[in-house]
């Protein structure tokens, strides 16, 4: 089975030895998010859109560390924080 996505004329792809007879989505949803993170989507949006066992973060490491996607300088951080206050 060989994945591709192409983003800004340059193309990401994932081979696997293993054929894909169509009955499995499964294995196509891991390999196509692996692509994802390999063509530099970050990998806790990635986990945030498909349910599968395997997740790049655990709940806990999302919620305790953003990852660099607030800064304290954002309306992001200054929304988040205000939500955060609300929740007491």
């Amino acid at each position: 089975m060989k994945l591709s996505l192409t983003i800004h004329n340059k193309t990401y792809s994932v081979e696997s030895d293993d054929s894909f007879d169509g009955t499995d989505v499964y294995d196509l949803a891991e390999q196509f998010k692996g692509l994802l993170v390999s063509a530099g989507f970050h990998p806790s949006n990635v986990d945030s859109i498909f349910d599968l066992d395997y997740q790049w973060f655990t709940d806990e490491e999302n919620e305790g560390n953003m990852q660099g996607h607030i800064r304290e300088n954002s309306r992001a951080y200054e929304y988040h924080e205000q939500l955060e206050k609300e929740k007491g």
